[in-house]
């Protein structure tokens, strides 16, 4: 999937992007004057060292199955933690309810610092790829 971004600042081989609802997937959503995503900001790497500076507007590549696999990770993950974490804390208490919440709610903190960490990990990985300079300054 590619987006496009507009450049707010470059540190290194990391670059600061801010989206706008005139790109790719936004411009045909229906949610386009309500979203929250307009104006957020964002890194990528220049992986292809493109010659940018601040304030051109590039396009950004974002692997479908990454987007996919961050998006269980963030939702999904936590949430698998929270039913295992209960189910084990029932059974280990003995069907006791309030326990078994305790563990649940244990196990979704689990499973958000897993993902938390996980992220820090491969952040080099699963970081946005600048491909090209749309237009510049």
């Amino acid at each position: 999937m590619t987006e496009q971004g507009k450049i707010t600042d470059i540190n290194g081989e990391e670059i600061i992007l801010s989206c706008s609802s005139l790109s790719g997937g936004c411009k045909s959503c229906s949610g386009n004057s309500f979203c929250s995503t307009n104006g957020k900001v964002f890194s990528a790497l220049n992986g292809e060292n493109i010659n940018l500076k601040s304030g051109d507007t590039v396009e950004i590549y974002l692997p479908p199955g990454q987007t996919i696999f961050a998006g269980f990770m963030v939702l999904i993950f936590p949430l698998l933690s929270f039913i295992l974490f209960f189910a084990a804390g029932s059974w280990l208490f003995n069907g006791s309810e309030g326990l078994g919440i305790l563990s649940g709610l244990a196990g979704l903190a689990a499973g958000f610092y897993i993902t938390y960490k996980y992220n820090q990990i491969s952040k080099q990985k699963n970081t946005p790829q600048i491909t090209k300079l749309i237009s510049s300054l």
